[in-house]
């Protein structure tokens, strides 16, 4: 009972610890809400207010979309559609509920490798190694779906490792439907959960367990009736996967896949830059921190030779961390969010083999590492408020936020406005922060247009246009008498990227 109260009591201090710094200032960075996270957002939403989704259609599995008819997964669209039953619909209530699984999936790496390990201070390591991971921080901010996999992922092993202690049914069915429910949170996970499924028999087998294969099957498909029921009234969805994600091509070139593979492991994307795009980068921190390219390797070997079972499978699981962007043919941060929980709990071996060395300089080196992965966070974090949201502004597709709370101030009294096509995916964010701005009544009263079509003496005086500042036709409306710039939105690094105009 006593050893049950202090794990609870440090999971309860590490959740806490970690919430204060994952959980604040969502709507400060990212600077602003990307694309595919208001696209989120608003299906969330129309679930929260109304149980349906943006067709119409009742607590659906997937929420198909013109964009995506295949569907978006159901997992963070309910997780965050909870969130809003509580809270009003804003850029940090969207988030939250994805920061709240960053912070699960720190108190679940502490259990795991406190069972592994052997020790609360080397889970409590395990899980500072997964918190100070600029990849997991960075993903535990952005309104995206293949985050939600790594609990799953952790879960499982959790399961897995009770199982390898005691080798019951009931843990391997247990194991198995973590499995099985990790299917419904990100679309590459129909590549991952069979191979973790698969390694997972492969423990079952090793341990002789009576009925394992039942147990195993049971547990993994049980969840999946509700997919596969889906699946018979939509059995167009397999064809619009496989034309979403181009899977006809996985055969085309072994070349182009092995070099995918080996990518992943380039020691500049691990441990230095980490991915081009600054939405799931800073360019200024890899995908692990520094100190992990020593204490993955250390951790390799550890595993490979006394690891045990699981210490193969948490090997395999590292090792098999790129396939599902093999098979798609792109290395993408969505597709290799698996790598985060097996990278960390490889360096946290790593760092129990140096720790528990006879040699003063290992122990010394470990204290190093350790210390060094705190100190990078901290600056990482400083720079990820800092630098990196000003420099990320263009990749999060500009200040729209406040050019269409402008164009509401100004125009919302009669319905005014007009919303120029030419900004990227300008239907989504309308949408949402006429919502945001409880102002539901303007859905369906706003006008998109594009320029050949906008006839502007036909406009009514008093109301309100926005379009992007960069394209011609829309600086030219400076020069018309018969409108007035109200308002040129300006990122924080200066550049113009929205104008507001008022008709008189």
């Amino acid at each position: 009972m006593a050893a049950r109260i202090r794990t609870l009591a440090i999971g309860a201090v590490l959740a806490a610890s970690v919430a204060a710094v994952y959980v604040t200032r969502l709507q400060f960075a990212p600077i602003y809400l990307m694309h595919d996270e208001s696209q989120f957002a608003l299906q969330a939403e129309a679930i929260a207010s109304t149980g349906r989704d943006l067709i119409g259609r009742r607590l659906p599995l997937y929420f198909t979309e013109p964009e995506f008819p295949a569907g978006r997964d159901p997992a963070i669209i309910y997780a965050t559609a909870l969130v809003l039953k509580v809270l009003p619909l804003s850029e940090s209530s969207v988030r939250l509920a994805t920061s709240l699984v960053g912070v699960l999936n720190i108190v679940l790496m502490f259990l795991v490798a406190r069972r592994l390990l052997a020790s609360d201070l080397l889970g409590v390591v395990a899980a500072l190694l997964l918190a100070f991971t600029p990849a997991h921080f960075i993903r535990s901010r952005l309104v995206l779906s293949p985050f939600y996999s790594i609990p799953f992922i952790l879960a499982w092993l959790l399961w897995l490792a009770r199982f390898v202690d005691t080798p019951e049914r009931r843990t391997l069915v247990v194991a198995a439907a973590w499995l099985g429910l990790g299917l419904y949170t990100y679309l590459g996970c129909t590549v991952m959960m069979p191979v973790y499924l698969l390694l997972t028999a492969w423990v079952a087998w090793r341990r002789s367990a009576r009925g394992w294969g039942v147990a195993l099957l049971a547990g993994f498909l049980v969840p999946l009736v509700p997919m596969a029921a889906w699946s018979v009234m939509h059995p167009e969805r397999y064809g619009q996967i496989v034309e979403a994600y181009q899977l006809y091509s996985v055969a085309d070139t072994v070349r182009l896949r092995l070099h995918l593979y080996w990518s992943f492991f380039s020691p500049d994307f691990l441990f230095i830059t980490g991915e081009t795009s600054l939405i799931n980068s800073t360019r200024q921190a890899g995908f692990f921190p520094m100190a992990f390219a020593i204490l993955i390797p250390v951790g390799i070997y550890r595993l490979a030779r006394s690891g045990g079972d699981i210490g193969k499978v948490i090997l395999a699981g590292f090792l098999t961390a790129p396939l599902a962007s093999v098979v798609s043919g792109a290395l993408e941060m969505n597709r290799i969010m698996f790598a985060i929980p097996f990278g960390a709990l490889t360096a946290a071996y790593g760092a129990q083999a140096l720790i528990g060395s006879a040699r003063p300089i290992s122990r010394a080196g470990a204290a190093i590492l350790l210390v060094s992965c705190a100190l990078q966070f901290s600056g990482f974090y400083v720079d990820y408020m800092g630098r990196y949201r000003v420099a990320s502004a263009e990749w999060f597709g500009g200040d729209i936020r406040s050019a269409i709370a402008e164009a509401i101030e100004r125009g919302g009294d009669d319905g005014r406005i007009h919303l120029s096509r030419s900004i990227p995916f300008i239907r989504r964010y309308w949408r949402f922060y006429a919502l945001a701005a409880n102002r539901r009544d303007l859905l369906g009263r706003e006008t998109f247009f594009e320029w050949p079509e906008l006839d502007s003496p036909a406009v009514p005086a008093g109301a309100v246009l926005v379009c992007p500042a960069a394209e011609p036709a829309c600086a030219s409306l400076a020069s018309d008498p018969s409108w007035t710039l109200v308002r040129s939105v300006v990122e924080p690094g200066g550049s113009p990227t929205f104008s507001v105009f008022e008709k008189h």
